[in-house]
């Protein structure tokens, strides 16, 4: 059930010939087993990773590569005990030490089972890299190295947006739009300049879904950035039940309106997912008119 499940869940993002990889799909198999919400973050970063191959031209077999090697990008805590993988409090020096080791040991728990070849190293390029930054200032530290695979550049940004917007233990998740500025921070030093542009551009200021607080004082949840969108000026879906309509901020009539900030859902008792649907609906009704 659990290898149907992974399969199930790995189409959704990108499809491939699954005999061709039984030794990958053990793997992932293993993470699942190891800790759930290291399994979902790795199908999120594989989700947010080929979409950003596609915007690159990246044809079907880059994809299916890139795929694999953001799913594939956590292997190394398959040797993080969980105590230290999901514990609440500051490591320790020692704990410390262990997290930062789970890109090596990356290559050596997937080399101890399978036979690695030029196509897996392709594809566990983003094990190993993943932390190294763009500047080559992160960890493990390898000398003499003049640049990173161009899956690493790739997953290297999905995976810290994933992590600083999702709850853990120990921290509450950053706002898309906050995680988004954070980010930007480090372009050309912790990120390529060339991919993070292109992600931001790809999810907009205030990424779809998010929920945005208007300048009169309205809730709104983003939908949609159309071709002549600007990244701060999206389609938006009121949520106030008295006023629940789609609206693009690029409109004439709002030229005046703006977006003053992001709040999280909760906080308001809103449901996303369910407000999504609705909008979908809406524009589906009005294209059949």
């Amino acid at each position: 059930m659990s290898r149907a499940r992974i399969v199930k869940d790995i189409c959704t993002i990108f499809t491939c010939e699954f005999q061709d990889f039984e030794a990958e799909v053990s793997t992932l198999e293993k993470i699942k087993k190891h800790d759930e919400y290291t399994y979902l973050h790795c199908l999120n970063v594989a989700r947010l990773s080929v979409a950003l191959g596609k915007r690159f031209g990246f044809n079907s077999g880059m994809l299916i590569d890139l795929g694999w090697a953001a799913l594939l990008h956590d292997i190394g805590k398959l040797r993080v005990p969980l105590n230290v993988l999901n514990k609440a409090k500051k490591f320790t020096s020692e704990e410390l030490v262990v997290m930062k080791s789970h890109p090596v040991e990356a290559l050596t728990a997937f080399a101890e089972t399978q036979t690695v070849t030029l196509e897996r190293l392709r594809r566990l390029s983003a094990a190993f890299e993943h932390h190294q930054r763009y500047d080559l200032k992160g960890y493990p530290i390898v000398q003499k190295k003049l640049t990173l695979h161009p899956f690493s550049r790739i997953v290297a940004v999905a995976d810290t947006f994933d992590a600083m917007t999702t709850d853990r233990i120990y921290q509450r998740r950053v706002l898309p739009d906050v995680a988004l500025k954070i980010m930007a921070q480090g372009f050309g030093s912790i990120f390529d300049p060339t991919v993070l542009q292109a992600f931001i551009t790809s999810m907009g200021a205030y990424p779809v879904g998010s929920l945005v607080r208007l300048s009169d004082e309205s809730l709104a949840v983003v939908i949609k950035y159309g071709k002549q969108s600007s990244l701060d000026r999206p389609q938006i879906y009121y949520v106030e039940v008295r006023s629940q309509r789609i609206s693009d901020l690029m409109a004439f009539e709002n030229k005046n309106l703006r977006i003053l900030r992001s709040e999280f859902p909760e906080d308001h008792h809103i449901d996303i997912p369910a407000l999504l649907e609705q909008a979908e609906r809406i524009q589906g009704d009005s294209a059949t008119k």
